[in-house]
């Protein structure tokens, strides 16, 4: 059974947490670019910020290192 945190795009809990953990989305913003949910009618917005609030802290250690070929001292 799937864990639906937004009805008006269908989008489920396991694909809320692959964008943070995969695409690094830690940001209500991020999260509806990478998934649909949260635009349509906005009640899901504060089931996401409290999936965000458990689930971005686990992933900011592992966020890589940007690969900018400059160096700044």
């Amino acid at each position: 059974m799937r864990d639906i945190v937004c009805n008006c795009q269908m989008v489920d809990r396991e694909t809320i947490d692959k964008a943070i953990h995969e695409k690094y989305a830690t940001t209500i913003e991020e999260i509806r670019r990478y998934t649909g949910a949260n635009t349509g009618c906005g009640k899901c917005m504060s089931y996401i910020n409290t999936i965000l609030d458990s689930e971005v802290p686990k992933v900011a250690p592992k966020k890589p290192a940007s690969t900018s070929k400059f160096k700044l001292w």
